[in-house]
């Protein structure tokens, strides 16, 4: 890392504060500008990490129980190694750190504490992904106003201000889709979205499913297709460079009761689902905000997590770019809907810029300023 590089600070937590980092990271690369990718786990012990993937468990099997976690969500101070903080502040000082990017507001205390020793002044800006507060940001209330928080989904205004991707790639034309719907939990694999796969099954919908457990893979029917992450991956891993990478994703196929895995070329298989998707099912992540809108795809949401997402879906049903289950179930699961929420979609993309682009331009005309 040298001093001009870009930190971009993920948890692993939740893969909506992992996934937009590795997206604003690989943009970033691809305009030769140096980031560095740090994931809030790997400050953990052992213990705790294997407790987190305990906790992933219970939260896919319940989710009642997801939900009470939420609710007794706290910072994360007592899990963190002292002398694995203590090592990452000091390398920010001997390479003179002075810009980060921020997906989980669980980074603040450990920021304030390098704020107290860089010796220098701090370019920090904080990743608002959801129309409400995070319990990541919502424990740290009293710290985050000091900092520059850039939202995504204003609550008082009805226009995003911006989407992360990979790339800057226009979304495809709704006609040129296969149609098919994606279904997913988030990250964790929660939610209420297995409930709507036989339903959507027996009306001959194609589905593209992102299962968290392959036990939850029917048999082949033709139709529906099922993917999901490799099991041994964590977002805290590291490649044998070194470096963090996309979840290596899988297409699995269940004939004669038989499960048969084929590992993906890259995450760019999966984002490619995602273009050529006429809708996604989920709960209303702020992360999956961010794809419906990257690539123009028309949000059918589920049963909230958190008040963060119950805003989410107030959010984005107000914009007119998603729709709740029930609401589509009632309305005769209208394809005319979807896309007439893909044309209100692709108008707002059409008026907005890449995160990326606006955070290396604010930064320009920042250096230009004190010249």
């Amino acid at each position: 890392m040298n001093s001009s590089s870009i930190i971009l600070l993920a948890s692993g937590n939740s893969l909506g504060a992992y996934i937009p980092a590795m997206h604003l990271h690989t943009y970033m690369q691809h305009r030769c500008v140096g980031t560095e990718v740090h994931v809030l786990e790997n400050l953990y012990d052992e213990e705790i990490r294997r407790k987190i993937r305990l906790t992933k468990k219970a939260f896919h099997a319940d989710f009642s129980v997801a939900r009470m976690g939420h609710k007794l969500a706290k910072t994360v101070d007592t899990s963190l190694d002292e002398g694995a903080v203590q090592w990452l502040l000091e390398s920010w000082k001997r390479d003179g750190a002075t810009r980060f990017v921020v997906f989980t507001g669980f980074w603040l205390p450990i920021l304030e504490r390098y704020k107290s020793i860089a010796g220098s002044t701090l370019d920090i800006q904080l990743i608002r992904l959801d129309a409400w507060d995070t319990p990541s940001f919502k424990v740290h209330k009293q710290l985050y106003p000091d900092y520059d928080n850039f939202w995504f989904y204003e609550p008082s205004r009805l226009s995003p201000t911006s989407y992360i991707a990979s790339d800057a790639v226009d979304p495809l034309p709704y006609g040129q889709r296969g149609g098919r719907i994606l279904i997913h939990g988030g990250g964790w694999g929660i939610g209420t979205y297995a409930r709507t796969i036989s339903e959507l099954r027996q009306l001959g919908f194609g589905l593209d499913v992102i299962v968290y457990d392959p036990a939850e893979v029917e048999e082949d029917d033709g139709v529906t297709r099922y993917f999901g992450t490799e099991a041994s991956w964590d977002p805290w891993s590291r490649d044998a460079q070194g470096r963090h990478t996309f979840p290596p994703m899988l297409r699995y196929i269940r004939e004669g009761g038989v499960l048969r895995e084929f590992r993906l070329d890259d995450y760019s298989v999966y984002t490619e689902l995602l273009r050529n998707c006429a809708a996604i099912i989920s709960k209303p992540g702020g992360a999956t905000l961010n794809d419906s809108l990257s690539y123009g795809v028309p949000f059918i949401m589920l049963e909230p997590f958190g008040d963060h997402e119950l805003h989410n879906s107030t959010y984005w049903q107000s914009c007119g770019f998603g729709i709740g289950f029930a609401e589509w179930k009632a309305g005769g699961f209208s394809k005319l809907h979807l896309e007439e929420i893909y044309r209100r979609l692709l108008e707002q993309r059409s008026i907005i810029n890449h995160y990326g682009e606006v955070y290396l331009c604010s930064r320009k005309q920042q250096l230009r300023s004190t010249l």
